[in-house]
């Protein structure tokens, strides 16, 4: 019964793990259209930190993947290089729809990491997790208090 237990967590944690790449790849993909359409240059500095805090997860998670013998799942297309100098004329998104897509986004990546630091059982795995959920609350800190100045959402004054 024990050993079921333990094979189980073990399961759920490898799931969690390959699930959550997943997800990590469709953000990098909806943030990179996301940086196309804004013209903003501090939300793009935004988009630009939370693919990289992304792009840092998935290294962590491959990697323990690895370790416990699971292949990742497939990676998304590589993009262009993207330059804060890149802005177009009229966008599809505006800045203030980003911002707030953006902010679910690092909401639901900070859940998934308390979720993956609540499965793991390693000290390493613990670390890194803790890591991952204090950068990911930052940056969401960062972009509400960038979204307070741009107007994007209205905040009670106290």
């Amino acid at each position: 019964m024990i050993k079921d237990n333990l094979a189980s967590l073990q399961f759920k944690e490898i799931f969690k793990l390959w699930s959550q790449l997943g997800v990590n790849q469709s953000y990098i993909a909806s943030s990179h259209a996301f940086f196309k359409h804004t013209r903003d240059k501090h939300l793009k500095i935004m988009i630009l930190e939370f693919i990289q805090c992304l792009k840092e997860e998935n290294k962590q998670l491959t990697l323990l993947l690895k370790e416990n013998g699971m292949l990742a799942p497939t990676t998304s297309i590589e993009y262009s290089k993207m330059k804060l100098t890149d802005l177009r004329g009229k966008s599809a998104i505006n800045d203030g729809e980003i911002s707030a897509i953006l902010s679910m986004n690092i909401a639901s990546s900070l859940i998934a990491v308390s979720q993956a630091l609540d499965l793991s059982v390693k000290k390493l795995h613990l670390t890194k997790y803790g890591e991952l959920h204090m950068r990911y609350a930052l940056l969401g800190a960062k972009l509400i208090d960038l979204s307070k100045r741009k107007g994007w959402i209205v905040a009670p004054q106290s």
